[in-house]
């Protein structure tokens, strides 16, 4: 391997972490809402802020859903007073970019967060 051969390879890792970076790099907090729907009905929405930590329940047919908001993310917490049979819902785990939600289809229950998205699907 030449020296130019390793500048190369040098320049290669550091643009493909430079983009990476970028990638991963949380939205504003400041523009994105949780909207929480039931039966196609809104029932609640609220700013999603990276320093607030609290929970909300929604009764549902399936028992009593807990949404836990942390860090500026949002998930679907799994309690033995929510019962969903697949359970893909709870797995879905934390969300945080707009455009992103956690759907129970057995429960009809939506937690979507809404925001100003960039525009870009996916970067190749």
């Amino acid at each position: 391997m030449t020296k130019g051969d390793r500048w190369l390879l040098g320049l290669i890792i550091g643009v493909g972490l430079s983009l990476l970076a970028w990638q991963t790099w949380p939205a504003p907090s400041s523009d994105r809402q949780v909207q929480v729907f039931h039966n196609g009905e809104l029932l609640f929405s609220f700013a999603l802020k990276e320093a607030e930590t609290r929970t909300e329940q929604v009764k549902v047919a399936g028992g009593v859903a807990t949404i836990e908001v942390k860090d500026g993310a949002v998930r679907l917490a799994p309690t033995d007073s929510y019962y969903c049979p697949e359970r893909i819902c709870l797995r879905t785990g934390w969300i945080k970019q707009p455009g992103e939600a956690i759907i129970c289809v057995p429960n009809k229950l939506v937690v979507r967060i809404e925001g100003l998205e960039d525009g870009v699907d996916a970067v190749i």
